[in-house]
Order: C-alpha cells, then sequence, then structure tokens
C-alpha cells in the first residue's frame, strides 16, 4: 500500500474520477461534465486542480485530437485518466498488472496535506 499526499480539492477529484472508472485497467470515460457533477466543483477550479494533478504524474487528459466528430478545443469532450501512480484508488484494478511497466497496481491511500 502507498500513501499519496495531496491537497483537499485534489483528493476530492481524485476520488471522483476512481469511482468513474469502471471497466479495465487504465480505462476512462471521464471528463469535466462528469467531474463537475460529482465534485460540484466549477470548470476554473477543476482546470486548476487538473492542472497540479498533471504536474505531480497523477492524472492525465486526452483532448482527442484526431478523432472524428470531436473538437479537441472542447474541454467537456477531454478524457480524464488516472496514471500507474493513482491506478491503485481503484479497487478493482489493485493487484492487475500494469502495461507495459509489468507493475501489479497497489493499493493507494490519499491523505491530505497539512
Amino acid at each position: 500500500m502507498k500513501t499519496i499526499k495531496v491537497t483537499q480539492l485534489e483528493k476530492k477529484v481524485l476520488e471522483v474520477l476512481a469511482e468513474g472508472m469502471y471497466a479495465e485497467l487504465g480505462f476512462s470515460d471521464m471528463g469535466l461534465p462528469e467531474l463537475r457533477e460529482g465534485t460540484g466543483l466549477t470548470n476554473n477550479v477543476l482546470r486548476g486542480v487538473a492542472s497540479s494533478l498533471i504536474k505531480k504524474g497523477l492524472i492525465s487528459i486526452d483532448d482527442r485530437e484526431g478523432c472524428w466528430g470531436v473538437n479537441p478545443k472542447d474541454a467537456d469532450m477531454h478524457i480524464w485518466y488516472l496514471t500507474d501512480e493513482t491506478y491503485g484508488l481503484v479497487n478493482e484494478w489493485v493487484g492487475e498488472e500494469t502495461w507495459p511497466s509489468n507493475q501489479i497496481v497497489e493499493k493507494v491511500i490519499l491523505e491530505e496535506a497539512s
């Protein structure tokens, strides 16, 4: 088990993001609309939290550029992903083997930084 220190807002976003994961390891269909609804946060706050989480290597965001029929400038169409570091927030993924790193996913606990 590993512990990751995050802010209160980062924890809220990561928990909602992890709750939305339901399929195979690494899959996501979560984006701003789902995170707005799940957290009650505004787009501007979510973008700030996303920036911080990306810098920490805890999430990534795919703007879906090159996907047919998707405007990559429309942030509501972007998909948010957990990274290898945060896969362990999803109970169903704990114990799975990541690809291509072939690491076993261990449980992750989020701790609010003081």
